[in-house]
């Protein structure tokens, strides 16, 4: 399943858009594995060692779809 993330800035600016595809159907599981990428810092899209961004999180083609923000 496909995962689409959009970066905005701590000051909620738009900055960019990554993604990456997933074989976990859980949408918990989903948002904790956004979650430690970024506590890892190594969110797809984006460089490693990047600055802290509020991600949020979409998938689209997932049958709960319930867009989160992870800040």
């Amino acid at each position: 399943m496909r995962v689409n993330l959009t970066y905005f800035k701590e000051t909620g600016k738009y900055y960019s858009e990554g993604h990456y595809n997933t074989s976990t159907a859980d949408l918990f599981s989903i948002w904790d594995e956004v979650r430690r990428m970024r506590i890892f810092k190594t969110l797809p899209g984006l460089i490693i060692g990047h600055s802290n961004f509020i991600v949020l999180v979409d998938v689209p083609w997932h049958p709960h779809r319930h867009p989160k923000l992870i800040l």
